[in-house]
């Protein structure tokens, strides 16, 4: 089944080649930033968001610009709409973009679903902008050529989809995953950065209670967190000592509102 792009045109641009020049754009900026011997990390676990790309766009661009991914990625996404099972599945076919079709790895997602806690289920992905956003990037410069888009929609037995990913991780060493998270949301730029680096610190440590502890406290509007609790869980379990922050941004760079911002941060594990 194809998952037919929704938010080309309010997101990003649905025109083929001006989408083209803005990614040029994005990536030559991001690379440009880079030291002059500067080599990609392999990593099999990143974080990146998902806003309109002229918002998070760099963002994405100088993380993915500096890491070399697997193949095929497991993808993990927030669930804005609330529609569809609590852990969803987009089992076969292809997810569309103007770019043209990423394909689904379905031997991943078959070994996925056969944990009855996740469900495959076309209904949560249907109306959700995270994953559809990022994937420009992802075809236009990265490795990665095959997902497993999954949506998270409840903390309750996270435990135990984790468990399920690290497996399909530690079995498969050409599996990547990925986290797509915007950071707080709607707080003036100075209680947003405030708030979005006590979170990237307990990400840079990899200590899941201490993200989980924080963003509740602080109430912090982490849409992603769900899957970033599963990243560090992921990152420990394949032997990565750190969460490395690449870029941060929020919207304010672009809208000059510094009075009611969204996060961005681009992170790696090694």
């Amino acid at each position: 089944m194809i998952r037919k792009m929704r938010f080309a045109s309010l997101f990003y641009d649905r025109d083929v080649e001006g989408l083209k020049i803005s990614l040029t754009r994005f990536f030559t900026i991001a690379e440009k930033q880079k030291e002059q011997n500067f080599q990609k990390i392999r990593s099999r676990i990143c974080m990146i968001p998902h806003a309109g790309h002229i918002y998070s766009g760099g963002v994405t661009a100088s993380t993915l610009a500096s890491i070399t991914l697997p193949k095929k990625c497991i993808i993990l996404c927030p669930n804005h709409t609330g529609n569809g099972k609590k852990f969803a599945v987009w089992e076969k076919g292809a997810f569309e973009t103007p770019l043209g079709t990423m394909e689904i790895d379905k031997e991943t997602s078959t070994k996925i679903l056969q944990n009855p806690i996740f469900s495959a289920d076309y209904k949560a992905h249907e109306q959700e902008h995270s994953i559809e956003v990022i994937l420009p990037f992802l075809q236009f410069k990265s490795e990665c050529i095959k997902i497993i888009p999954i949506c998270l929609a409840d903390f309750n037995d996270i435990d135990k989809v984790a468990q399920t990913i690290l497996i399909c991780l530690a079995e498969d060493e050409d599996l990547g995953l990925i986290v797509s998270s915007d950071m707080n949301h709607f707080a003036t730029e100075q209680e947003n950065k405030r708030k979005d680096f006590l979170a990237i610190s307990a990400l840079e440590q990899l200590d899941e209670k201490q993200l989980i502890d924080v963003v509740q406290k602080e109430n912090i509007s982490m849409c992603g967190v769900l899957g970033a609790y599963i990243a560090i869980l992921a990152a420990k379990n394949l032997g990565y000592k750190k969460g490395t922050l690449v870029e941060y941004d929020t919207s304010a760079t672009q809208s000059l509102d510094f009075n009611r911002v969204v996060g961005y941060a681009g992170m790696y594990f090694n």
